[in-house]
């Protein structure tokens, strides 16, 4: 009896997939319709939160969380070009934060909170390669993380203002 389990469970596995494999048939059509009131309801959710976003666009704490967020989570969300993009975690998520700030200052800003002491270093070890000591890029190859507004801030700002302009 204790040889017949393992072949039964493997059995049981197999049944199980191809029962959900004939039962959950993608040809099978859905409607995709959503009715008016969902639509109406998200664009009384969206609208507030996508103004306060672009009030918000053109502030030093917004570029020093975009910054945050593409040292974390890479600049493929932005949908820049293949070899445009950067990958995640060049830097920890603990001195993102600091390197944000010291890329703010080559740019002439001030964080609200003074960037540490090795915020220079970790920016010199992990972006300097791509970006340059003074932030500006590398022969017009990567971004200039002086420019104002940043290219992703203002891809993300005229996204928004598409959204309005066409809920």
């Amino acid at each position: 009896m204790k040889h017949i389990i393992p072949y039964m469970a493997v059995l049981t596995v197999l049944l199980y997939g191809l029962y959900n494999a004939f039962s959950h048939r993608p040809d099978k059509k859905e409607p995709k319709q959503t009715s008016g009131i969902y639509k109406e309801d998200t664009l009384k959710y969206k609208l507030p939160h996508i103004k306060e976003e672009l009030q918000r666009i053109t502030t030093t704490a917004y570029t020093r969380e975009y910054i945050t967020d593409v040292i974390n989570h890479g600049s493929s969300i932005l949908h820049f070009k293949p070899e445009e993009i950067m990958e995640k975690g060049f830097a920890s998520p603990q001195d993102a934060p600091g390197i944000a700030c010291y890329v703010l200052s080559l740019a002439g800003e001030k964080c609200d909170t003074p960037y540490p002491k090795n915020a220079a270093m970790f920016y010199t070890s992990n972006c300097a390669g791509c970006h340059g000591e003074d932030g500006k890029g590398i022969d017009g190859a990567y971004p200039d993380l002086t420019r104002r507004p940043m290219l992703g801030i203002e891809k993300r700002k005229e996204s928004l203002e598409r959204l309005l302009k066409n809920p």
